[in-house]
């Protein structure tokens, strides 16, 4: 029979005979209440016996063995992960009606019968096995890999009314909400760039993602789908009242009622820069996990200080580096193909950890170039940066020289604007009080002269557009990430 053990609050193991494999999960709701996924797993186990237990283990392994055939590994898995879990539901013999009350059902009403349940129950149970491969740390499929095999998984769902049916609950409930706190949802639509209708589309996204998996056999999904939408709702509302929304990745400029094209738009570029602050801030807690790994080695007890350290410390952040106005937000809109004037919106906290996150690929890709200037990433400024300086460049040489090579910066071939436009960069990048993001230390003594030379070859060299190879190989990282 396939057990599991939970060895710490992200690290499971998956027994079967003699065969132990190690799980890191990722950081989501899912793993949350991976105690759900893996009871089941266990009964179907139970269920099947032999049959099942050899099948799952010679899948799990063939599948973390050559991860250039993972795809058609799970692709040609996916009738047999339907056949165990249908076989299992079935000996269950579930009465479905029984979350179905047709008696009260008016014309207004969402009303899902009892075979459309039984549908959603079934998808969530394929999904439990999935979750065991897309929700563990290196073994999840890129993108639209993971979108063709949930679809797969999910075909009969989506042959049906279903879909629609969980859409319209989403939005009549946070409607509902409308009614009742419509000066707050305007004040967020004003100040937050959130919209009532940007709100849907991402509860939506993420219940199919993140909760449809932790429905139980035997239990009604449709008021697990009511209390979730409930609650993310009250949360996001209470946490405006507070004056703050710590995971909003919302950054639209757009008003929300414009052209269709233009909401569209706004939608693919905040999911963009909100997986992006994922990534960046999996990145850091990984970063910081093993930091307290090796301490734990070396006899210094520490727990999961750091980590909520950390968080204590970037949920705080008050102002956004200049070092994002002028290094960060031009390399991930060049990156990402997000105008400027989108990554101006994000908050103080989500500018930091992208911060972090760019150091990284600029430092993949320039190894040992620009060490000076890239390293104030790292850091985060503590009091509102100069808007204005007086600060002149020094390397009048360096610059002139550059120019002499490059012929233009930024579009001038003037070179005293561009020597203008410079000394105002590395006046606000070297004026600021830097904490550094991660442990909070104070940044004592900026090597100016160093820097200064830095910033001068590489804005020249950026803003000549001389970085089109650098930047082709950070794209090809962060598409990895994704």
């Amino acid at each position: 029979m396939i057990k599991f053990v939970q060895q710490k609050s992200k690290n499971w193991t998956m027994e079967s005979g003699n065969k132990v494999f190690d799980l890191t999960l990722l950081a989501s709701s899912i793993t949350n209440k991976f105690f759900i996924v893996t009871g089941f797993i266990e009964r179907i186990s139970k269920f099947h016996g032999k049959e099942f237990d050899e099948w799952f283990v010679k899948l799990f392994e063939d599948y973390t063995q050559d991860i250039s055939t993972r795809y058609k590994t799970l692709d040609a898995a996916v009738d047999n992960l339907k056949y165990f879990v249908d076989s299992y539901l079935d000996d269950m013999n579930l009465d479905y009606s029984q979350f179905v009350d047709e008696a009260k059902a008016t014309k207004s009403t969402i009303l899902f019968h009892s075979d459309e349940i039984k549908l959603i129950i079934r998808l969530s149970s394929y999904l439990k096995l999935y979750s065991v491969f897309s929700n563990t740390v290196g073994l999840g499929l890129p993108l639209f890999l993971h979108a063709r095999i949930y679809n797969k998984l999910a075909y009969d769902v989506l042959e049906s009314d279903v879909v629609y049916k969980m859409y319209n609950v989403i939005r009549t409930k946070t409607f509902r909400y409308n009614l009742t706190d419509k000066a707050m949802w305007n004040y967020i639509k004003m100040v937050e760039c959130k919209t009532i209708d940007s709100h849907i589309i991402e509860i939506f996204n993420f219940i199919t993602n993140s909760i449809l998996v932790l429905c139980k056999e035997d239990s009604n999904p449709i008021s697990y789908f009511v209390g979730v939408v409930d609650e993310s709702v009250k949360w996001f509302l209470r946490s405006v009242y507070k004056g703050s929304i710590i995971y909003d990745d919302s950054m639209s400029t757009e008003d929300i009622h414009s052209l269709n094209t233009d909401n569209l738009k706004t939608y693919a570029y905040n999911d963009t820069l909100g997986r992006l602050k994922g990534i960046a801030y999996g990145k850091i807690y990984d970063s910081l996990e093993e930091e307290a790994s090796q301490k734990f080695k070396d006899g210094e007890v520490t727990g999961d200080n750091e980590l909520v350290r950390f968080q204590n410390r970037v949920s705080d952040v008050k102002f956004v580096s200049p070092l994002c106005e002028c290094i960060v937000f031009p390399i991930l809109s060049k990156i990402t193909s997000i105008p400027y004037i989108h990554f101006k919106t994000l908050s103080p906290e989500h500018s930091a950890v992208l911060s972090v996150y760019t150091y990284n690929l600029l430092t993949s890709v320039f190894k040992s170039s620009y060490k000076n200037l890239f390293f104030l990433l790292n850091y985060y400024p503590n009091s509102i940066p100069s808007l204005t300086t007086t600060y002149v460049a020094k390397n009048v040489h360096k610059y002139l020289d550059n120019m002499q090579e490059l012929k233009q910066f930024y579009g001038f071939e003037a070179k005293m604007i561009g020597y203008h436009i410079l000394s105002h960069y590395i006046g606000r990048i070297t004026r600021a009080d830097f904490h550094h993001i991660v442990t909070g230390k104070k940044l004592v003594g900026i090597p100016l002269s160093k820097t200064e030379i830095d910033a001068i070859d590489y804005f020249t060299r950026f803003f000549a557009n001389k970085f089109v190879d650098e930047i082709t190989q950070m794209k090809k990282i962060m598409e990895m990430d994704f």
